[in-house]
């Protein structure tokens, strides 16, 4: 798949702006996205900071930087949004603010992992033979982390929606699970003791298990979303995502209620 295609799939950029971009000037927008990835985390920072601080000043500075970038990269909407919000807030309790700032930066986060995808695919992307026709996927999910809290977060978020989800709290005990069973889909933490996502995943695609595994990650930075496609990784879930974005990724791959 060329890099417009990929880029027009994805949700929140201007498709308009996308097709009429020549191909030279999508080396120039490749620069801006570089950018964006780049100095998200900084600006994140700032943003925290400026939040603790109550610094008005420095936040929505940092919120207009932020927005002169997504318009560099065709998210125009989602910068006009924050550029009317920042100005219809701009008297408002930090209170207020903290909400709506918290749920632009995740947006932000979430954009910035799907261009990386739309750009590192283009780079690892090489000749492969033809594959076999895979079977239907159905709903059956594996969820692994550490953290008691995360695997009751992610069962409540996937309660009565159709999925069969399975929690397992360590990637030694996955690898023992996955010798009787294949699940249609995993979910992964990335930092766990003893056996981290990365290699885990890895283990997974070693085993022969060729369903999709999406990373749980709060880190959008290059080396991550790299080294996740590396060992096969599909697609990422940023921390702290509401009900609908989970369901809207895990939709991507398989649908509720086709168990057999």
């Amino acid at each position: 798949m060329l890099k417009r295609e990929r880029l027009l799939e994805i949700s929140g950029l201007d498709s308009d702006k996308i097709r009429e971009t020549d191909d030279k000037d999508l080396e120039v927008f490749a620069i801006a996205v570089s950018c964006f990835i780049d100095g998200l985390p900084a600006q994140e920072r700032d943003i925290k900071n400026a939040l603790k601080t109550k610094n008005r000043g420095v936040l929505f500075e940092t919120l207009i930087g932020i927005c002169d970038f997504l318009q560099e990269v065709f998210a125009t909407k989602l910068a006009e949004e924050c550029l009317n919000k920042i100005d219809s807030m701009k008297d408002a309790d930090f209170e207020e603010l903290q909400p709506y700032v918290i749920e632009f930066i995740k947006a932000a986060y979430v954009l910035s992992i799907d261009l990386q995808m739309a750009e590192s695919v283009e780079i690892e992307e090489l000749p492969t033979e033809e594959e076999e026709p895979k079977p239907e996927l159905n709903n059956k999910i594996l969820a692994v982390d550490d953290r008691f809290f995360f695997l009751e977060y992610i069962k409540s978020m996937l309660e009565n929606t159709g999925y069969e989800i399975t929690c397992i709290s360590s990637g030694a005990k996955a690898l023992e699970y996955l010798r009787g069973n294949r699940p249609d889909l995993f979910i992964l933490d990335i930092e766990m003791p003893e056996m981290d996502g990365y290699e885990l995943a890895a283990k997974i695609r070693e085993y022969g298990h060729t369903a999709p595994i999406i990373f749980f990650t709060g880190n959008a930075k290059k080396n991550t979303v790299v080294k996740a496609l590396q060992v096969g990784v599909s697609d990422f879930i940023v921390k702290t995502a509401s009900k609908t974005q989970v369901l809207e990724r895990i939709g991507k791959y398989i649908k509720p209620g086709m168990a057999e």
